[in-house]
């Protein structure tokens, strides 16, 4: 192995100094909905607001008012938000036969992919929540409700709408607002600042499901979006992972190899193994010397590349001389620990590359001894397929996001 690697490692796993032993504080998303638009009054106000405040949103819309809204469409789309289908001349779907129902989904949904130019299956609300089980179960779409309700079906100030929300608010909620009255507009910029003084994130309804690892189904309801394990992923489907030239890249290189099993690409990486990679890229060399860390016994897996580690003042691990090889890395350590590497070989930095350089709606929660080394990366060019609304710098990072990153600083530099 050569010395450009050795080097390479040393500087990649010192910054996990930085935060040894600090806890990652997991994003917590929520979801703003827009019901009845497009407006030509409020909906303008409405998309002024969320592009200030750098946040995507999900619109159901009405059929019957798309008609002469193609330039509002237009932005909702090129901005990123969800568009939606909220029926055609916004009944109450009780009230109505199955044939009824199915042609007031199917001529908006018809609409919409005529205005907005988009071929989806678009998520379904029935207006005023007005379902029955039956009905909801013929849907060929997953139909979308909500958790918090902050005007609860009345007119209400902005300010007791801002008050009620952060009341119900929780992690996978789904609030429901409307961008026809000024006083939705009015309570948006409460709502989304008072929330991320609380930790939320702001993602549309279908990053919602994805990053809680859910997949929403056709005639389900869906009120809340609760975690589902994300980190499982069917082993014989492991080619449709997003992840997977990378996953296989890093595989062929024998860097970062399954565990018999499967190669689990969501699962969070460790410590112990992340050393154990850069040990195997550095060419799994011997100990300089004959410290070892209290908790790691000669027996385990990872023991000669945690005392590799410790002996070339990779990981000094905590006061009490222990390794804690279960503590989990996060997404900003994976950068800063790319970035450093970067530097150690002499690589400098391109701010004025001529890229384009990413950026995400929670870069503010990005810690401060981190900005500079993810501000680098990206400048260089990287942007994860994965990071589609959000960053999330705090989340732990799992084995396919590190190989990404991995494979393509192996491939460009």
């Amino acid at each position: 192995m050569t010395k450009f690697w050795r080097i390479g490692a040393l500087t990649l796993f010192s910054c996990l100094l930085l935060t040894a032993g600090a806890a990652a504080q997991q994003a917590k998303l929520i979801a703003l909905t827009f019901d009845d638009g497009p407006s030509p009054t409020y909906t303008p106000e409405v998309l002024d607001i969320l592009e200030q405040k750098h946040v995507r949103a999900t619109f159901f819309l009405v059929g019957k008012w798309l008609p002469g809204k193609n330039d509002i469409l237009r932005r909702e789309v090129d901005d990123g938000d969800q568009i939606a289908n909220h029926t055609f001349d916004h009944p109450k779907l009780t009230d109505l036969t199955d044939q009824e129902v199915q042609k007031e989904l199917s001529s908006t949904a018809d609409a919409l992919r005529e205005h907005t130019g988009l071929q989806e299956t678009f998520m379904v609300r029935p207006p005023y929540g007005a379902r029955t089980p039956a009905m909801i179960s013929k849907i060929k779409a997953p139909v979308i409700l909500w958790s918090v309700d902050p005007a609860a079906g009345r007119q209400v100030w902005s300010q007791a709408m801002v008050k009620r929300t952060l009341a119900k608010a929780s992690d996978g909620g789904i609030i429901l607002l409307h961008d026809t009255t000024p006083a939705n507009v009015k309570a948006v910029p409460g709502i989304i600042d008072a929330l991320r003084r609380q930790g939320y994130e702001f993602v549309t309804v279908r990053e919602l499901f994805r990053l809680k690892g859910v997949t929403p189904k056709d005639g389900v309801l869906y009120s809340r979006v609760v975690n589902a394990h994300p980190q499982d992923w069917d082993e014989s489907a492991l080619a449709s992972h997003w992840a997977y030239s990378a996953i296989s890249d890093m595989t062929a290189r024998g860097l970062m190899d399954g565990d018999g099993t499967g190669w689990h690409p969501n699962r969070y990486l460790t410590r112990a193994q992340t050393v154990s990679i850069l040990w195997r890229i550095c060419g799994c060399p011997q100990a300089s010397g004959t410290e070892k860390f209290s908790d790691t016994p000669r027996s385990t897996w990872y023991a000669s590349a945690a005392a590799w580690a410790k002996s070339e003042n990779v990981v000094s691990g905590e006061t009490d001389g222990s390794f804690r090889p279960s503590l989990r890395v996060t997404r900003e350590q994976l950068y800063v620990m790319v970035a450093r590497l970067m530097a150690s070989q002499g690589i400098k930095d391109e701010p004025d590359s001529g890229k384009k350089i990413v950026s995400y709606s929670d870069d503010d929660r990005i810690d401060s001894w981190a900005q500079e080394s993810v501000g680098a990366v990206r400048r260089r060019g990287f942007s994860s397929a994965n990071d589609v609304e959000l960053f999330r710098p705090r989340d732990w990072v799992t084995r396919a996001e590190a190989a990404e990153l991995l494979d393509w600083y192996l491939k460009n530099y």
